[in-house]
């Protein structure tokens, strides 16, 4: 407790940990991860962290309770995904590796935290197996025995395992449960987030959609996209202001709302910025030719679509000067 504040907090003492992992959640702040008040190694290099104390249920409640509603349990595993995507989306990815019910509250406001970080490690690829074998049986991935690196997919494996026991009687979700949870980490999806917009998209549509800000390229916050999004944002932003189409002000106008229009949807199907276009049809299908190849299709379509209603526009509003003349 804080003897100034009355704050009552949790204080672990680790002789296990990666220090660059609390560093890393010390330093950025999420609702569904404790907040890390401070952190300090003690004379036998133990690890003492001070966090937030968690007052709630362990995520037993929501896997066993049949008599949950149905988008309330799938509400919970999507903030559970939700704070899984902040690990993995971390500039060097945190792998949790110790997900399991026991790991992970329901707040008494409703809220879910996922606990316990003594297990969870900085994902390096150049690493062929992980270090040290840690995890829970039965939750752990296969490749956390030894066969070879931790990875995202490693805590999909245990989100597949747990929505398995949440939804028995679901054949969709116990479809979505068994590629998550694939004893080959290729046949998983790719991390939590990939998760995460499958169950939004084919169980509840309009459940959830993604914040606008940051744009694409600055959501991961990794270096090389943000090089790559800086050059290309200030390119677009010079093409239109200096955009001229036509001589004809409505003509140009439409042709800049046509074109920014385009712009913005590619933008949202091929990054899944605001998941508006989550919910189409192959959008995220696990082949990867396939999915490209529906989302430019899409594109296309979105193309052809904006381009006859602007047609439209022009004529009716020529129509209407030409009768009022």
């Amino acid at each position: 407790m804080n003897q100034v504040t009355g704050d009552v907090r949790m204080m672990k003492t680790l002789s296990h940990y990666d220090e660059n992992v609390y560093a890393y959640i010390y330093a950025n702040k999420n609702k569904h991860i404790p907040e890390i008040i401070e952190f300090f190694k003690d004379s036998n290099n133990n690890l003492i962290v001070i966090e937030e104390y968690v007052q709630g249920n362990t995520f037993d409640i929501v896997i066993n309770d049949q008599a949950m509603p149905y988008k309330t349990k799938l509400k919970y595993f999507l903030d559970l995904l939700e704070g899984l995507s902040f690990l993995h989306s971390a500039p060097a990815p945190i792998i949790h590796r110790d997900l399991k019910p026991a790991n992970i509250m329901v707040t008494d406001k409703g809220e879910v935290k996922i606990l316990d970080y003594d297990a969870a490690k900085i994902f390096k690829p150049e690493n062929t197996r992980d270090t040290t074998l840690l995890g829970t049986a039965g939750m752990a991935a296969p490749e956390q025995y030894g066969f070879m690196q931790s990875e995202p997919r490693s805590d999909v494996y245990a989100v597949g395992r747990m929505l398995a026991v949440a939804f028995p009687n679901d054949s969709r979700i116990q479809k979505i449960a068994s590629i998550a949870s694939n004893f080959d980490p290729n046949g998983r999806y790719t991390n939590a987030q990939e998760l995460s917009d499958v169950l939004s998209r084919r169980l509840s549509p309009t459940l959830k959609l993604k914040p606008i800000f940051p744009p694409p390229g600055f959501r991961t916050r990794k270096w090389w996209k943000m090089i790559i999004a800086i050059p290309f944002y200030l390119y677009v932003i010079s093409f239109f202001i200096g955009y001229h189409a036509s001589d004809d002000p409505l003509t140009n106008n439409m042709c800049l709302i046509v074109t920014l229009s385009i712009l913005l949807v590619a933008l949202d199907i091929c990054n899944s910025w605001t998941g508006l276009f989550d919910t189409l049809p192959f959008i995220s299908h696990k082949n990867r030719a396939l999915r490209y190849l529906f989302k430019f299709l899409y594109i296309v379509a979105a193309a052809v679509v904006l381009f006859i209603i602007a047609v439209l526009v022009i004529v009716i509003i020529g129509d209407i000067k030409s009768l009022s003349l």
